[in-house]
């Protein structure tokens, strides 16, 4: 997949087809460089479930290039493998996923933490789905945040920063 395209197809819908001009990030050069500046994720372990291929590379150049440590994999199986290992500061999950969704994958990842005794990842349902019922049940279930597709990379990496940072400081 070209680079300079790839991370504006967060979520896997393309955004604008001036994006083949970019820096090869967020499609949005004047925005990436300011993001960058700050490295606003600087060291945060995040892990991202996404079973599109295109979508989870996309989000892993935008996290790294905001300076988190991703550890990204395909189906809900891997999430909870990685996030019980890795205990990451916060995770990005689609709610569709292979075999067993995102739900599955939180409540999973909240049982680890509490029998664990561990401080609680920030959790941000990354979905397609817009509406409300989605949107509660994914609250309901464990995640703190709901983001829907395509996500805007300002957005999400704003969402993250000051969710880690609340957790750090919590």
């Amino acid at each position: 997949m070209d680079s300079n395209i790839v991370a504006a197809q967060i979520g896997g819908k393309q955004q604008s087809e001036t994006l083949a001009i970019s820096d090869g990030l967020t499609g949005f050069p004047e925005q990436q460089q300011t993001m960058n500046a700050a490295m606003r994720l600087d060291h945060a372990t995040i892990v991202l479930v996404e079973d599109d291929p295109d979508s989870r590379e996309s989000l892993t150049l935008l996290l790294e290039a905001e300076g988190a440590n991703v550890c990204a994999v395909a189906d809900a199986e891997e999430g909870v493998e990685a996030v019980t290992r890795l205990l990451p500061d916060a995770v990005v999950c689609d709610l569709d996923l292979p075999a067993m969704d995102g739900f599955y994958l939180i409540q999973r990842l909240r049982d680890h933490e509490i029998c664990g005794g561990h401080s609680p990842a920030v959790a941000v349902a990354l979905t397609g789905h817009t509406d409300d019922a989605y949107r509660l049940r994914s609250i309901g279930e464990g995640f703190q945040h709901f983001m829907t597709k395509p996500a805007l990379p300002e957005d999400l990496v704003t969402l993250l920063h000051d969710a880690i940072d609340a957790r750090a400081a919590g």
